[in-house]
């Protein structure tokens, strides 16, 4: 089977401010914090966006749009070991399969990214009683706004006769995403994205 290389590097482009947490609890006064990546030539802790939240975001993206057989029939999942559609070849499969993709974390294109860094309150609501929770007040960290670009690579190699179809896939999954993080619903994380398809050698080993 030849395998062709697949090189995209994509660019988030932030328009409200945006939140993309640990998943754990407030290592201090605040309730949530952004993820961070150490960089240990500068000594410092830089807000990323892991790349696992970009391909969570994209696999259900494309396992939407292989459902409705936008790339035919033959591209819906059976949820078999040896499944060859889409989802499985990029993505793997659950506990068993790796996908043939690698999804980088997405860094600041700004390398004073954390003069942007603020602090959003907000307050829990009660969906039954559609009322405000008492004691119920948390604080968000939050980096940026406006013009705020978040740069990140997808690459790896695929069989060939499926490298279009693949490369297709991504660009309709991130025009089919438009927020990102938590508090989408309160005006938080939405972006506009550019993807790019690059040379082989632009990213990951040649």
């Amino acid at each position: 089977m030849s395998l062709a290389k697949v090189c995209l590097t994509y660019r988030l482009e932030f328009f409200t401010p945006v939140h993309v947490g640990t998943g754990t609890g407030g290592r201090g006064f605040l309730d949530k914090y952004l993820y961070r990546e150490r960089d240990y030539h500068q000594k410092k802790d830089y807000p990323v966006i892991p790349g696992s939240t970009i391909k969570g975001r994209l696999r259900a993206a494309v396992t939407a749009l292989a459902r409705a057989q936008v790339y035919g029939p033959e591209e819906a999942c059976r949820e078999t070991e040896d499944c060859p559609c889409l989802v499985c070849l990029i993505f793997g499969q659950k506990g068993n399969r790796r996908g043939h993709l690698y999804f980088e974390d997405a860094r600041p294109t700004d390398n004073d990214i954390d003069r942007l860094v603020g602090v959003r309150p907000g307050i829990a609501m009660d969906r039954y009683r559609r009322v405000a929770r008492d004691n119920a007040l948390y604080t968000v960290e939050t980096i940026g706004g406006k013009n705020v670009v978040f740069q990140g690579q997808i690459w790896g190699w695929v069989p060939e006769e499926k490298r279009q179809t693949v490369v297709a896939a991504l660009k309709d999954a991130f025009a089919f995403n438009y927020a990102l993080g938590f508090g989408k619903s309160r005006g938080l994380g939405w972006f506009r994205v550019q993807v790019v398809e690059e040379g082989s050698g632009k990213c990951g080993t040649p």
